[in-house]
């Protein structure tokens, strides 16, 4: 699988820092806590997903996960697990690279289900705009 061309030369990393969130990689390896975290907020995702999860079973959340991990891997796109300062999974963050459309990316995020997902989702998308522009130094417009 070639990476996308806007993102051919670009090495994001898998883990980083921002100011509010611990930034981890999202692969098989937490398939537990992301299938917890995804069915716990279900209601949350398909507003934002279509009609995923349902039906979502664990071996699908795995089959993703490890899709997840090769987009990363090959450049393809990016996704991240949100976690707070105690590094409870808080939510997740994907860039996607338009496809057929360069020089542009979609930023996807979203904080489980929890009292406080609207502050932490507002943070969340600023936050990872603003690293995105910095570390890419490129002409690629986040949306």
């Amino acid at each position: 699988m070639d990476p996308h061309p806007d993102f051919a030369e670009v090495d994001l990393p898998r883990s980083f820092d921002l100011t509010s969130f611990r930034m981890t990689p999202l692969t098989a390896e937490q398939v537990d806590e992301d299938y917890e975290a995804v069915m716990s907020s279900a209601h949350v995702l398909k507003g934002i997903f279509g009609d995923w999860p349902e039906g979502l079973t664990r071996a699908d959340d795995l089959t993703d996960l490890h899709w997840h991990d090769r987009e990363f891997t090959c450049r393809r796109s990016f996704s991240w697990i949100a976690r707070d300062g105690n590094s409870t999974y808080l939510g997740c963050a994907y860039l996607f690279p338009e496809l057929g459309n360069r020089g542009k990316a979609r930023l996807v995020t979203w904080i489980r289900d929890m009292p406080e997902r609207a502050e932490l989702g507002t943070a969340l998308k600023a936050e990872m705009r603003a690293w995105l522009e910095r570390h890419l130094q490129r002409s690629i417009r986040i949306r």
